[in-house]
């Protein structure tokens, strides 16, 4: 017996569809032979093949009676988690849900609605996207798929870099880091666009919007859940984890100016990263690590009069740190990550002192 249900509405449900059309005739649904029915397996395989394999359930961890995180145990994407290392965030509000950050697939996205599921029956109502990176919008789709129309918040500029150019680049790169796991997914910018000073209003939750400038990225976007001790931050923290930075997309300098803008006004908070663990200490953590990075750099260069193996003297002496010994136990390939951070905070300091 063929059964279309819910699935069968998404794009692969609709090839699988199209394709047992073709084979089987019109009307040939009341009279299904053997025949027919080998070619309808073998539409239908060929039809999965389309998609990543299922990713698997995730229970979600409440920290309120509204908040839930939908926890990634990686800091990286390889082949074994599916493309899965970046916190899925949801509220349950009184008008619907809101997503925050749905991760890197859209078979991850729909392990989300299914997890969502499982929480409360209330449809989601509102993606939002807190930069570029595809970690955290390449699970939109699954989102569009389930609710059409939903509005998917982003600054304006993230949603322009992910139509451009960064979107298919995202798409590839996941591709080969998963070994195809992420298959299937397809470009699904944000569509409604929100700036620093916004506010989000769904019933009896809001969220104030808040952009400090270039950290992470050029358009990190932080979301404060008023009324909570709560607030999400994207990766302008990340727990234990170094990555991105580099093609001078973020920036140390800059960016200390925005963690210590983020410690004046929201220092008390408790702060829900896109990787890495809930806590209040990531601000200070993040802030000490980008101190030692870029004021290392900065006296290198000066000590020696920017001599060319400063990289080099910098990374010893940063490694060196009694921060940076007790950063290295815990935090994923440190060696390469450590190594690449110095090198991109030596290149702006060089490039902000001469």
């Amino acid at each position: 017996m063929l059964d279309f249900d819910q699935d069968d509405l998404t794009p692969v449900g609709n090839v699988r569809r199209d394709m047992l059309k073709r084979l089987l005739g019109v009307g040939a649904l009341a009279a299904l032979t053997p025949d027919f029915m080998q070619h309808a397996i073998a539409a239908d395989t060929a039809a999965k093949t389309l998609l990543g394999p299922k990713v698997p359930d995730v229970k979600p961890t409440r920290l309120t009676d509204k908040i839930y995180i939908i926890k990634a145990h990686d800091k990286f994407p390889t082949p074994e988690n599916l493309g899965f290392f970046t916190n899925i965030t949801f509220l349950v509000t009184s008008k619907g849900v809101v997503v925050l950050d749905p991760s890197a697939s859209v078979e991850i996205g729909r392990m989300a609605i299914r997890m969502i599921k499982t929480v409360t029956p209330k449809p989601v109502i509102a993606v939002i996207n807190t930069h570029y990176h595809g970690d955290h919008w390449m699970g939109n789709q699954a989102f569009a798929e389930q609710f059409p129309g939903i509005p998917m918040y982003s600054m304006k500029e993230s949603a322009e870099a992910i139509k451009n150019v960064l979107g298919e680049q995202w798409i590839q790169m996941a591709l080969r880091m998963t070994n195809k796991a992420t298959r299937g997914t397809i470009i699904t910018p944000p569509n409604a666009f929100i700036k620093d000073g916004d506010v989000l209003d769904f019933g009896d939750t809001k969220l104030n919007i808040h952009h400090y400038g270039k950290c992470h990225t050029p358009y990190d976007l932080l979301v404060e859940f008023t009324g909570t001790p709560y607030m999400h931050v994207g990766d302008v923290l990340m727990g234990h984890r170094m990555a991105g930075m580099g093609d001078n997309e973020g920036s140390f300098l800059e960016g200390l100016r925005v963690l210590n803008k983020v410690k004046s006004n929201f220092g008390d908070r408790t702060f829900i990263p896109g990787h890495g663990q809930v806590r209040n200490s990531l601000l200070a953590e993040e802030i000490q690590l980008f101190q030692t990075l870029y004021d290392t750099s900065v006296a290198v260069i000066k000590e020696t009069n920017d001599d060319p193996n400063g990289v080099g003297i910098a990374l010893k002496r940063i490694k060196a740190t009694p921060f940076m010994q007790e950063y290295a136990k815990s935090t994923p390939d440190f060696e390469n990550s450590v190594a690449k951070w110095t090198s991109l905070a030596y290149l702006e300091a060089e490039q902000n002192n001469f």
